[in-house]
């Protein structure tokens, strides 16, 4: 089964380290982690930029932290639900059960993908 996770940019080849050793591996990486002085120029608000460059040291803990790193802290689709429900739950339809006003909202989301991209469940 493929990871749908998998970084393209990752060249490291785990594949055939066993179970056992992979899991010695990635602890032995992470003691030396934990050992290691971290200089000053990489103790600011982006971490990336550390984990980029000790990238070949620390193969297994750079890709977990580009992986964790780099997840969006909120992005405009959920902001539009939210408007979108907003707009839906008004005073006079305050009493709409949650099933329905969850409907509603798939509805209308998946008619706003298939105006923008009319072959988008083809």
């Amino acid at each position: 089964m493929q990871d749908k996770f998998a970084d393209p940019d990752d060249n490291s080849d785990t594949d055939d380290i066993g179970p056992i050793a992979m899991i010695t591996f990635k602890n032995d990486e992470l003691e030396r982690y934990l050992r290691m002085n971290i200089e000053d120029i990489y103790k600011q608000s982006n971490p990336l930029k550390f984990w980029h460059d000790h990238q070949s040291k620390f193969p297994g803990l750079s890709l977990l932290a580009r992986r964790l790193f780099s997840i969006r802290i909120t992005s405009a689709g959920v902001e539009g639900q939210f408007s979108l429900a907003g707009l839906t739950i008004t005073q006079r339809r305050s009493s709409l059960d949650p099933d329905r006003v969850n409907d509603v909202l798939f509805v209308r989301s998946r008619q706003n993908a298939l105006d923008s991209k009319p072959d988008f469940f083809l």
